[in-house]
C-alpha cells in the first residue's frame, strides 16, 4: 500500500520490486487521488491495482474503512506499507486482523539536517508528525530499510529496537538501463551545439534536494563555461518557483526544465555530469540510475551517499549546502573529462553487482514469507 504512483523515487522501486515478485500475488493499494503517472507501467505487467482515491489531506477515517473492506474481501496473508500517512493508516487498522504489517524506512527522516530547512511552524508540524510516528511505531511488525546508514537514526527516533529492522536497498532493472539508447540532444536542448556539456539533477524539485546549491553554483559556472547546460529532470512543491527564479538569471535560458519523465536511462546517457547535492536522503534511487548509466557522479558528504560513493574513487563528493564546494567538483570534471569516465565505470561496476533489482525483489520477498511463517510457527491466526 502507499501513497500514490506518482513518478517518484519510492514510487519507481515500489514498481520495481513488485513486478519482480515470484512466490507471492501482489495488489497494489494506493491512497490519493494524484496524478499517477507510473499506473500505465503497472499496468502493462499486470499488477493489479486498487485506488482508494481519497480526496481529503489526510481522510484516516475513509481510509481505514475502505482498507478494512479490502482486507476482509482479499484475505492478505501480510500488508507492507510505504510512505508517511500509507504507514499511520496501516499501523491503525492492520493488527486487529492478526496478519504481518511491514512498513518501510526510507529517509533519515528527522535528522538535524531537515529540521535546519524548515522554519519554526513547520518545525512545529513536523515534531507533531514524529510524536504520531513514534506511537504507532510497535504495531508494525517489520521494517525494511533501503539503507544501512539510516537504521540507527530512525530506531532512536521512533524508539525501536534495531532488531525488527532488516536492510533491503533500492534496485534497478539492469536490463532496462543497460538497453537504453541515449536520447537525441537537441530533443533536450534544440539549439545543442557539438561542444555543449550537460549537466542533469533528477528529482523532486524542492530545496531539501540541493536547488539552492545547484541554481547559485550554476550562475558561477556559466559565466566561465558558455558551453554549460543544466537539464531539470522532475516536479515537485518548488518547480514553479525554480522556473519563476531561472527566469531572472543571467544565464537562465541554460537551465531547461523537462519534469517528469518516465525514459530516465535515455536522458542520463545523452548527459555529461550528474548532480545530487542533496541535504538528506535514504537510498536514493536516481544516483543508482546515474551509476548504472556511467555518468559521472557529483553529491554531497552525507551517510546515504558515502555508504556507496567514495570521493575521488567512484564519485566527487562536495560538502553540503556549500555552493563554492559543488563549483570546485564540477570545475574539476569539467577540466578532466577523462576522470569522470574512470569514476563512472568503478560506479558503474558496483551498481551492477550491488543493486541489481531481481536479487533485491528476491531478499525482500523473503522478508515477507518469513515473517508469515513466524506468525504460523507461533499460531496466529488471521482474524478476517
Amino acid at each position: 500500500m502507499i501513497d500514490t504512483i506518482s513518478v517518484g523515487g519510492a514510487e519507481l522501486s515500489i514498481y520495481e520490486v513488485v513486478k519482480n515478485l515470484k512466490h507471492t500475488d501482489p495488489i497494489v493499494c494506493v491512497l490519493y487521488k494524484a496524478a499517477n503517472g507510473l499506473q500505465k507501467e503497472f499496468e502493462k505487467d499486470l499488477i493489479p491495482l486498487v485506488f482508494f482515491d481519497i480526496q481529503k489531506r489526510f481522510g484516516i477515517g475513509e481510509a481505514i474503512q475502505k482498507l478494512n473492506a479490502l482486507i476482509r474481501k482479499e484475505k492478505p496473508h501480510a500488508v507492507h506499507a510505504t510512505h508517511y500517512n500509507t504507514e499511520i493508516i496501516c499501523r491503525l487498522a492492520v493488527p486487529k486482523f492478526k496478519i504481518p504489517l511491514i512498513c518501510s524506512l526510507l529517509n533519515d527522516t528527522y535528522s538535524k539536517e531537515r529540521y535546519a530547512l524548515f522554519s519554526k511552524k513547520e518545525i512545529l508540524k513536523l515534531e507533531l508528525y514524529r510524536m504520531v510516528d513514534m506511537l504507532t511505531a510497535k504495531r508494525a511488525d517489520k521494517y525494511i530499510s533501503v539503507a544501512e546508514c539510516i537504521l540507527e537514526p530512525n530506531s532512536r527516533y521512533l524508539n525501536l529496537p534495531v532488531d525488527r529492522m532488516v536492510v533491503v536497498q533500492n534496485g534497478r532493472d539492469m536490463d532496462f538501463y543497460h538497453n537504453a539508447k541515449p536520447l537525441d540532444k537537441k530533443s533536450i536542448v534544440p539549439e545543442y551545439q557539438e561542444e555543449d556539456v550537460f549537466l542533469v539533477s533528477n528529482s523532486r524539485v524542492v530545496r531539501s534536494k540541493g536547488f539552492e546549491e545547484m541554481f547559485g553554483a550554476f550562475e558561477i559556472l556559466a559565466e566561465k563555461y558558455t558551453n554549460l547546460y543544466l537539464i531539470v529532470v522532475g516536479n515537485g512543491y518548488d518547480f514553479a518557483h525554480y522556473q519563476e527564479r531561472a527566469k531572472h538569471m543571467k544565464k537562465g535560458n541554460r537551465i531547461k526544465f523537462m519534469g517528469s519523465r518516465l525514459d530516465m536511462p535515455q536522458i542520463l546517457k545523452a548527459c555529461d555530469i550528474f548532480w545530487f547535492p542533496t541535504h538528506f536522503e535514504g537510498s536514493p534511487g536516481v544516483v543508482i540510475e546515474a551509476m548504472v548509466c556511467k555518468l559521472p557522479i557529483i553529491s554531497t558528504n552525507i551517510p546515504s551517499i558515502t555508504e556507496n560513493l567514495v570521493n575521488g574513487e567512484n564519485a566527487l563528493i562536495c560538502k553540503r549546502g556549500d555552493i563554492p564546494s559543488l563549483v570546485e567538483k564540477t570545475e574539476i570534471l569539467l577540466e578532466n573529462p577523462e576522470l569522470g569516465k574512470q569514476l563512472a565505470q568503478k560506479a558503474y561496476d558496483l551498481g551492477v553487482k550491488k543493486f541489481d533489482i531481481k536479487t533485491l525483489a528476491a531478499k525482500q520477498e523473503q522478508v515477507y514469507l518469513d515473517l508469515i511463517e513466524e506468525f504460523r510457527v507461533k499460531g496466529i491466526k488471521p482474524k478476517f
